[in-house]
């Protein structure tokens, strides 16, 4: 090795004010040598470790086209954050752990932090020039304080624990910088030229602070188009199964299926999905848990539409979305089921595989929707035979910065063939509804 030869050189008999003169003049390269070859052998000990973590895209079957290797880190990236959310998850449930809220009166937890971080480290490990648009940045973490630093070593550790359990002895241990440096990748403002990836790490944190519905989604950005989404959503029924209450649907499971869960019964796939898309090369699913041995489904939107049957998905929250102006729309188009109401992009999950044939968003006046709020879902229902726009039928740009801009009242998706359909009852509520 040079490191080796090195050392024979200046082994080498000479005079003591020359080999003190040598050893002046050679210690910065020799060193400099060193530092390079450990940063080689670092930098190829987590490339193996990184692709040997889980099955990728291409062993599962999914054509990824000119954009395989960019979806198979994006989907070892997002199985990773997924394990990782799960166990947040729990300890929330637990309340071995607890919300924050940020300054602009947001929920940030642990996971939030956690999955940006892991899924940074796992796509700089093939693409170390990557830039990506997220949500979070590690401010209140390094400028918070003993509580900013607490926080950071639970965040440090949870990552470390995620990779050793992922891809074994051989993981990588990051240190609390190399953490602080991947969340802070996240401030990137994106635009129409080169590649940014889009991440939202915890979408729908009330959902998942409450233990219900949230996805960790992940997009790439080419040219100012989507090419690739990843989604893993860990609570979503893999059959579409809810619950009703009395003004809506929601995703749940009966008390008897329930009654399975708790005693332990092997219950195979019953949820936990992840959906993955590339433009031109469809929108697939398959289990969260990577133990489960199932081929990846192609999923669809909803084929014809029947008023009757047909349900359509909003979100829960009133502060989100103006339910009764999408109950207008629902009405128009003649759709007489209550509402599907689901925390996060997963109500996209929900009209790609045709559990809801109709995605309505429509916000306060002068709300301004973030681009990984949209990005993965949009790719995915696109892919899937559906179309996104705003209320006006105009396309969403994810182009112009960490917000999408010029957005016309809200966000509408459905099957291509009823999109029209979709746009023409958003037309008639509008004049009698105010939002």
């Amino acid at each position: 090795s040079r490191i080796q030869r090195d050392r024979a050189r200046s082994s080498a008999p000479m005079s003591t004010t020359a080999a003190r003169a040598s050893r002046a003049t050679h210690a910065p390269a020799r060193a400099s040598r060193i530092q390079r070859d450990r940063a080689r052998s670092t930098l190829s000990r987590r490339s193996r470790a990184a692709a040997s973590a889980s099955d990728t895209a291409a062993s599962l079957g999914i054509d990824g086209g000119a954009y395989a290797r960019e979806l198979e880190t994006a989907l070892d990236a997002v199985r990773l954050a997924s394990t990782l959310c799960q166990e947040v998850q729990a300890q929330l449930m637990r309340m071995d752990e607890q919300a924050e809220t940020k300054e602009d009166r947001s929920l940030v937890t642990l996971a939030d932090y956690a999955a940006q971080a892991i899924i940074v480290w796992r796509i700089s490990q093939d693409f170390p020039d990557m830039t990506l648009v997220g949500e979070e940045d590690a401010e209140a973490l390094t400028e918070g304080g003993e509580g900013g630093a607490a926080t950071l070593a639970k965040i440090v550790a949870l990552v470390n624990k995620t990779l050793k359990t992922h891809i074994g002895d051989d993981a990588v241990e990051l240190s609390s910088q190399d953490v602080v440096s991947a969340i802070n990748k996240g401030k990137s403002t994106g635009g129409a030229k080169g590649k940014h990836w889009i991440l939202d790490p915890v979408d729908g944190t009330l959902g998942f602070v409450r233990g219900d519905q949230y996805a960790i989604a992940l997009a790439l950005m080419d040219e100012g188009d989507l090419k690739v989404g990843v989604m893993g959503c860990p609570n979503m029924p893999k059959q579409g199964d809810v619950l009703e209450f009395e003004t809506s649907y929601s995703y749940g499971f009966s008390p008897r299926l329930v009654s399975k869960m708790l005693a332990g019964d092997s219950l195979g796939w019953y949820k936990g999905c992840i959906f993955t898309a590339v433009r031109g090369h469809g929108s697939y699913m398959f289990p969260v848990d990577e133990k489960l041995n199932f081929e990846p489904s192609k999923v669809t939107v909803s084929g014809a539409f029947d008023p009757q049957k047909a349900k359509f998905t909003e979100p829960v929250m009133k502060a989100n979305s103006s339910q009764g102006f999408t109950a207008a729309v629902a009405t128009n188009l003649g759709i007489e089921c209550k509402p599907l109401r689901i925390y996060s992009q997963v109500k996209y999950g929900s009209g790609a595989g045709a559990d809801a044939d109709v995605f309505m968003k429509f916000p306060k006046a002068g709300y301004r929707e973030k681009i990984w709020d949209h990005a993965a879902g949009v790719i995915l229902v696109e892919e899937a035979g559906g179309r996104v726009s705003d209320a006006g039928g105009a396309p969403l740009n994810f182009a112009g910065g960490r917000y999408i801009e010029g957005l016309d009242r809200g966000i509408i998706a459905a099957s291509s063939a009823l999109h029209e359909r979709l746009l023409d009852a958003v037309a008639k509520s509008w004049s009698s509804s105010q939002l």
